[in-house]
């Protein structure tokens, strides 16, 4: 292959990671090694082991606990932030997904740490689904890459063991939920 092919091809897969995910220069979204894109180009592995909890607050400041979300069958919890263009892409699918499946047990929970543009972005998209702070309890699920997004059940319990690195469209999205309010 000729150097030039070689270098198309590396633009090439540099520009399709790049359309699905956003490398975050944020220290706080930067984990360990054994998380980060390094170990999957599409998943990062997250550990299974205990139940998820947390306590937060959401965009007007009103504090959110994991409890709030208990009833559902399948919470899906998207990090993004809005400086992120392809987390940003995929909110119009997400909200799409939630109104969808909400009546089947879904739940998608909206998790950002940068507040800049945040209230704009979800009222341009008409999002109605929760969006809440970051806190420590989700730093283990941070694989350096934004959107990253992780589906446990309404106890806690975390129904894969990867989570999901990049955005996804809609039919994406819809399968994996499929595969897990079964």
């Amino acid at each position: 292959m000729s150097l030039i092919r070689k270098s198309l091809v590396l633009v090439l897969a540099a520009s399709m990671l790049a359309l699905s995910a956003c490398h975050s220069p944020k220290k706080d979204l930067v984990t360990s090694p054994e998380s980060s894109a390094e170990s999957s180009q599409s998943s990062g592995e997250i550990q299974t082991d205990a139940k998820f909890s947390f306590t937060t607050t959401d965009m007007d400041g009103n504090t959110v606990s994991f409890e709030d979300f208990g009833s559902a069958k399948v919470i899906l919890f998207n990090m993004w932030e809005p400086w992120c263009g392809p987390c940003r892409g995929e909110l119009p699918d997400l909200q799409k997904l939630y109104a969808k499946y909400k009546p089947k047990g879904l739940m998608i929970v909206g998790v950002y740490s940068d507040i800049d543009g945040l209230k704009d972005i979800v009222r341009e998209n008409k999002i109605k689904y929760p969006m809440i702070k970051s806190c420590a309890e989700f730093e283990k699920f941070q694989t350096g890459y934004v959107p990253t997004t992780f589906f446990t059940d309404g106890k806690g319990n975390l129904l894969s063991e990867e989570s999901y690195i990049g955005s996804k469209s809609y039919q994406e999205w819809e399968s994996v939920i499929l595969s897990y309010l079964k």
